[in-house]
């Protein structure tokens, strides 16, 4: 059965061309998670975040979600993730969640402050 984990992350945009992976790129917010989280699991892996943004955009603290098929030390995984990502993506905490749990339809408000 799939566990569901929930990671709690910011990231400064600046370099990267939105949330949402990309075909024609691996310079986006989302790419990046799924790209270190395969390395580390040794499979693909697809992770589902709150809200999309554009390029350049940052999120100071973004919520996302992904399902695998075994079980993590949240806190190694954690560990890991800000080892492997590039300083501009910091993972805060990765926790275990309901399999039901939905980064994006569980939301239950979204802040936006543009400058």
């Amino acid at each position: 059965m799939s566990k569901n984990y929930k990671m709690t992350l910011s990231f400064d945009g600046t370099r990267y061309f939105g949330w949402e992976r990309r075909d024609n790129t691996d310079m986006t917010i989302q790419g990046k998670l799924e790209n270190v989280l395969a390395l580390m699991v040794n499979e693909p892996v697809e992770v589902i975040g709150c809200s999309r943004t554009d390029a350049g955009v940052h999120a100071r603290l973004m919520v996302a979600h992904f399902d695998i098929d075994r079980e993590l030390d949240c806190a190694l995984v954690a560990d890991k993730l800000n080892r492997l990502l590039p300083q501009d993506i910091s993972v805060y905490s990765v926790k275990r969640v309901r399999e039901d749990a939905h980064a994006r339809f569980d939301a239950t408000y979204r802040t936006y402050k543009y400058y």
